[in-house]
């Protein structure tokens, strides 16, 4: 992982893709305001300009130095003279069919990263999931979900349990690949966890959770901060029995989550 310098604010063109989503609706509130967006999803969003497109459909590379597909005016558009893309769109449902987690969760995330490459957009943040590591998440069990116990850190390669964790991990190497051929400035992948509104969480979840003022300010930080390079972070809200370490996140966005789902108030790890 690459080094991180401070944080300089301003105002950037942003491309959110499935920003018709649950994660897409809380960031075009977010960062509306202070940047101009370009959104794109396979619907419509009502009283927004939406492109509407589906991402798994476009091939757009052949090598590093010849590029194929055709664009529409629309998609070109966006991406063009973009600073960040801002990668959301993804089959969520950990028990989805394959050919959907190849669909909107590989095939897509390859697109997306080609036609970032391909109009130089500096940086790309991608929605990545606990599901990348959970094989390691249950080998540790119960011991990380304790306070005191081992945790799960951003150096740690992905270890999949699922398809869908699989899918999740390989936009993570991708990802590390456009970084190492220089066509990429920057990419963060967020190992986000149970994102939900209610922090009423019941079962496994309850130590996953991520509130939503936590994510949204979360995913502004990983827009607005400044660093180079490939990065993995974790999303999770101040649970003392999360098992993940968010020291790294931290350090390389200066974020700090403010939710906490225990009695107490909670404190991070």
């Amino acid at each position: 992982m690459n080094g991180f310098v401070s944080d300089v604010f301003q105002s950037m063109k942003i491309v959110i893709t499935g920003a018709a989503g649950g994660i897409g609706a809380q960031m075009l509130d977010e960062l509306a305001q202070a940047h101009e967006l370009c959104l794109i999803d396979r619907v419509k969003i009502r009283d927004r300009k939406t492109l509407t497109y589906d991402l798994a459909k476009t091939r757009v590379w052949r090598s590093r130095l010849e590029w194929c597909g055709v664009y529409t005016s629309g998609l070109t558009k966006a991406f063009r003279s973009a600073d960040v893309v801002l990668h959301l769109a993804a089959e969520s449902l950990p028990q989805a069919p394959w050919s959907r987690i190849l669909r909107d969760n590989i095939q897509a995330t390859q697109h997306v990263l080609e036609t970032a490459a391909m109009h130089r957009v500096p940086r790309v943040v991608y929605a990545s999931s606990n599901w990348a590591v959970k094989a390691l998440e249950r080998e540790l069990a119960p011991a990380c979900y304790l306070a005191d116990g081992p945790k799960i850190g951003s150096d740690i390669p992905p270890r999949p349990l699922t398809a869908y964790g699989m899918s999740k991990a390989l936009g993570e190497i991708t990802g590390k690949m456009f970084i190492d051929q220089n066509l990429l400035e920057s990419f963060v992948a967020v190992r986000i966890g149970h994102y939900s509104r209610d922090p009423l969480v019941k079962g496994p979840s309850r130590d996953l959770w991520i509130g939503a003022d936590d994510l949204r300010s979360l995913l502004r930080r990983c827009v607005e901060a400044e660093f180079t390079g490939y990065h993995v972070i974790y999303g999770v809200s101040a649970q003392r029995r999360s098992p993940y370490d968010l020291s790294y996140t931290r350090r390389l966005l200066q974020w700090h989550p403010r939710q906490s789902n225990e009695p107490s108030g909670g404190s991070t790890q």
